[in-house]
């Protein structure tokens, strides 16, 4: 009986370590797919935006010079809006003028006014296009725009050289050097009335171009938005 238990002991063993790794074998894919599903079921919050001093420049939209900007949608068409440079400058808003659907931007020229004070100041459109959607619920009168990048979109286009316009306009790092070259710029006009522009001593409040000349601050934001 001795002999016929080992025996059978011997034969058994390998059968059992072929079990045990084909169990492995079909555990692992499965484990994988399960934890994928999590994972894809689980919204990551976006990244932050890059900050350049008190600006905000997110990594993934191109900027004109004349303080816009364009991001690219997964349906082919073109949201354009203000930076955080021309929405402290200038805000809070009375209104904004609007192009109406339909009309042809071009890259340079003017593409909508901000109202302030009865005053109006043009800003220039970072792309060619034709405008399919405006989104004026983005102005509210003696409110600032609380998200220029996001939900404070002005305007989508259909556009018409958006290859061409692209390499016109500054992202990533280049982005980052613009903007760090017009904060300092401002920075230097603001003094010595740094105290009058900032809020509870940290970053400058909304308006800054009426706080530094409450007479000239459209001419001001005309200069800075290149439609002076």
């Amino acid at each position: 009986m001795i002999p016929h238990s080992i025996l059978t002991l011997y034969h058994a063993k390998p059968l059992e370590y072929f079990i045990a790794a084909a169990f492995l074998l079909l555990f692992i894919p499965f484990w994988r797919y399960v934890q994928g599903g999590r994972q894809a079921s689980v919204r990551r919050p976006a990244a932050a935006p890059r900050r350049v001093g008190w600006f905000a420049v997110p990594e993934h939209l191109f900027f004109h010079p004349g303080h816009t900007w364009a991001r690219v949608e997964s349906d082919g068409l073109v949201a354009l809006g203000l930076d955080d440079f021309a929405e402290k400058l200038v805000g809070p808003l009375t209104g904004a003028r609007l192009p109406a659907p339909g009309a042809s931007l071009a890259q340079g020229e003017p593409a909508w006014s901000l109202v302030a004070d009865g005053r109006t100041v043009d800003m220039l459109s970072p792309v060619d296009g034709v405008v399919v959607e405006v989104n004026g619920s983005a102005v509210r009168e003696g409110r600032p725009i609380a998200d220029p990048y996001g939900a404070g979109w002005l305007v989508r286009v259909r556009p018409t050289r958006l290859g061409a316009n692209l390499k016109g306009l500054l992202k990533g790092e280049f982005a980052r050097r613009w903007m760090t070259t017009a904060a300092d710029a401002f920075r230097r006009r603001l003094s010595p009335e740094l105290g009058l522009v900032y809020e509870d001593g940290g970053a400058p409040i909304d308006g800054l171009a009426r706080s530094l000349d409450p007479e000239g601050w459209d001419r001001l934001a005309r200069e800075c938005f290149l439609t002076e």
